[in-house]
């Protein structure tokens, strides 16, 4: 299993919802009381789902901007570490994650509201996915989003260390080593963060 692909059924429950945006954003009347507390469903939906995703990359980002200069990768990396710090002490990586408990809330409510657009095949297989999110919670959190939070902590602390003992060239070579360790997953991920944050904008402009 890869490192991130526990994100996969937030994947696949985003790519269903995704079309049954599609069908609401070429409604007519949106703004129709039913149409847009589903929107609004939709919305709450979008942001819970885009947590996990979203702290990853705030994570690995800033230091797979790092170039693999040797003049200048000490400076750099020390900068997007400080900052690490600064963010990974003081963050409730328990809280800033998607929550199961969450999307079955929202699931709930759409499903007692019947909407009026999409097919049946459509928001049977939104629900189902939700739904497996559901049960998924404590296992993905405990047995994949917690270590892979503390293998992160642990990798940028062993940079560190090279980076301190002017080993530049194996703080480089593990810099390199931990990214491609998450593999094609982490860009993937990364894309299906973009198109949550472009659906959430699309939903919050047409109510």
């Amino acid at each position: 299993m890869g490192a991130l692909d526990f994100l996969n059924p937030i994947n696949t429950a985003v790519s269903a919802a995704k079309s049954i945006v599609e069908i609401w954003s070429n409604l007519k009347d949106k703004k129709d009381r039913e149409n847009s507390s589903i929107a609004a469903d939709l919305t709450d939906l979008m942001e819970e789902l885009r947590k996990t995703h979203s702290t990853i990359v705030k994570l690995v980002s800033p230091l797979r901007r790092i170039p693999d200069n040797h003049a200048t990768f000490g400076n750099d990396f020390v900068a997007v570490y400080n900052d690490f710090r600064d963010f990974y002490d003081a963050f409730d990586f328990g809280d800033a994650r998607t929550h199961c408990h969450k999307i079955r809330q929202i699931r709930t409510r759409m499903a007692r509201r019947q909407p009026r657009f999409g097919t049946n095949t459509q928001w049977q297989e939104l629900f189902s996915t939700l739904h497996a999110l559901d049960n998924s919670d404590l296992d993905v959190i405990e047995h994949y989003y917690k270590p892979f939070t503390k293998q992160f902590d642990s990798a940028m602390n062993g940079i560190y260390q090279r980076v301190q003992s002017n080993e530049i060239p194996q703080a480089i070579s593990e810099k390199n080593a931990f990214l491609a360790s998450l593999g094609p997953e982490y860009d993937k991920n990364k894309a299906a963060l973009e198109e949550m944050t472009d659906l959430v904008g699309e939903l919050t402009a047409g109510l």
